[in-house]
């Protein structure tokens, strides 16, 4: 089997931060800050990750896909 060699690695961290808040309210960055575009772009991506993560969204089925929808349509 041979694998396309841009996918080798698809799932491998490639970079980290980590964000530890104290007990006295400080807080501290570590991990691959270096490339402070490239950080701040992670942090922005994970910020949308956690309102997505906790965003409250209804589940919505179409009435044609339950049977009620056979009824409202008679």
């Amino acid at each position: 089997m041979t694998r396309d060699p841009d996918a080798l690695y698809d799932d491998a961290p490639i970079a980290r931060l980590e964000i530890v808040c104290r007990r006295n309210g400080a807080l501290s960055v570590g991990g691959d800050i270096n490339n402070l575009a490239y950080a701040l772009a992670m942090l922005d991506n994970a910020k949308d990750a956690l309102r997505n993560h906790h965003a409250r969204r209804p589940i919505i089925i179409p009435g044609k896909d339950t049977s009620i929808g056979d009824l409202l349509s008679s």
